[in-house]
């Protein structure tokens, strides 16, 4: 558990089963919905899914906790051991719209970062839709390269959008 200070008091805490609901609540605002894979509204057998894959150690995920509840959610998933890609975490991150603007987002990439590491990747990437352009600006302040651009790979309400892929290759000092 890491707890941040000065601005807003933040924690990153191990997701646990009771916290799903708050996840999929968190997953059908519309904010945070037009950024994620499944399309809304997200059925709460979809979020209970992913507890199945953070008990297998494919995923892990961070509830983001502020002012005494869950504000967001920051984690990362890796192919298996021994895999030709196994040296690099995928992540994701979303954050209650509210509480956009305020450094969390930074805040939750660091402590990604470091988890990360700890766990020996050596680099983390990430898809983005293009239509997210305040995610994209914040991981090239991070130093994150975009790498690359799936075309019309993205479906947005009647429309298809582009998928920037973006990635960091850790430095061998951390």
């Amino acid at each position: 558990m890491v707890h941040d200070s000065p601005a807003l008091p933040i924690q990153f805490i191990p997701l646990q089963e009771t916290d799903l609901p708050r996840i999929n609540e968190l997953s059908n605002i519309p904010e945070i919905a037009e950024h994620f894979e499944t399309i809304p509204p997200v059925p709460i057998e979809a979020t209970n899914a992913l507890w199945s894959y953070i008990q297998t150690g494919i995923m892990s995920l961070w509830g983001i906790h502020a002012n005494g509840r869950i504000i967001g959610g920051a984690g990362f998933y890796a192919q298996p051991p021994g895999t030709r890609l196994s040296h690099a975490a995928t992540f994701f991150l979303y954050i209650e719209p509210p509480f956009w603007g305020r450094g969390i987002g930074n805040r939750a990439l660091r402590f990604l970062e470091e988890e990360a590491r700890s766990r020996g990747y050596l680099r983390m990437e990430c898809m983005v839709a293009a239509t997210n352009p305040g995610a994209i600006r914040l991981y090239q302040r991070l130093g994150y390269e975009k790498e690359g651009v799936k075309k019309q790979a993205f479906r947005l309400n009647d429309s298809y959008e582009d998928l920037v892929l973006m990635g960091k290759v850790f430095s061998p000092s951390g």
